[in-house]
């Protein structure tokens, strides 16, 4: 049976028109993509970001079957909102997943969206110096017979610090993850979550990025069991509003997978 398109894929190019058709008033973009752990900067009031980009990563391991293979997250799609000088709203998601087993079996759809609130409870007088929690849930999306779903609802909760040197900033999360199994009935994982990235502006336009992030599981065996990565990547920014990004990773574990690359646009804006 042919499959209804997804609202995530009818928004897409919605949300990629805006990108060129909303008024810029120098909504600077973050230090996010091409990065996991999360920065402890929020978007100044009513300032707005749209990031888009693509995902590969080599030696995904499927989740329904457990079989090795590649996996493309197409158009994955970030929105954030500065609801106030202190707390940001984000919703992350991916439209469009494919996965190639190394058997030659593929599969197709839509995949997850997590929506998050960041709060920062302090603030320093230079920007990256602060401290806050982020809260996230992922929304039962991706049917449970893809082998790249679980169609459950997780929670997510994280500690977010950092600091910064003029041109250097470093940053770092703990958390913790509450995600349903669904091979075993009434049960979950729990998962803890750590991250430290930095960022080093060579210049007005180039950025070195970097970080180590990933989770384990309480050492036994689960559904995803312990995930690492060592990434670094570089953000080209031709004007306030428009980065562009590029990275690669060296990780391990089966959602991770061997190694992954990944490359996207982020463009700022005020309304």
């Amino acid at each position: 049976m042919r499959e209804r398109p997804h609202i995530g894929c009818l928004l897409t190019p919605v949300l990629a028109l805006l990108f060129f058709f909303v008024p810029a008033k120098g909504a600077r973009a973050q230090d996010v993509r091409p990065l996991v752990t999360e920065s402890v900067a929020v978007l100044p009031l009513d300032a707005f970001q749209l990031q888009l980009g693509e995902d590969y990563i080599s030696g995904f391991h499927s989740i329904r079957t457990g079989r090795k293979g590649n996996l493309w997250q197409d158009a994955h799609l970030n929105f954030r909102w500065g609801i106030s000088d202190r707390v940001e709203l984000d919703v992350d998601g991916l439209p469009y997943k494919r996965y190639r087993a190394d058997s030659g079996r593929t599969d197709a759809g839509v995949g997850d969206f997590t929506v998050w609130g960041k709060f920062i409870l302090w603030q320093g007088d230079s920007p990256g110096t602060a401290f806050g929690f982020r809260l996230g849930v992922k929304m039962p999306n991706t049917p449970s017979y893809k082998d790249f779903g679980t169609n459950q609802t997780d929670f997510y909760a994280q500690l977010l610090s950092g600091k910064s040197w003029g041109r250097f900033k470093i940053w770092w999360n703990l958390g913790l993850g509450i995600l349903d199994n669904p091979r075993i009935r009434q049960s979950q994982d729990d998962i803890y979550q750590y991250g430290l990235a930095f960022s080093c502006a060579m210049n007005e336009r180039w950025t070195l990025v970097g970080e180590g992030q990933g989770f384990i599981s309480r050492g036994r065996e689960t559904l995803y069991g312990d995930n690492h990565a060592v990434r670094l990547g570089v953000l080209y920014t031709p004007t306030r509003n428009w980065t562009f990004d590029v990275a690669v990773a060296k990780s391990s574990g089966l959602l991770y997978g061997s190694w992954s690359a990944t490359a996207g646009v982020s463009y700022g804006f005020h309304l």
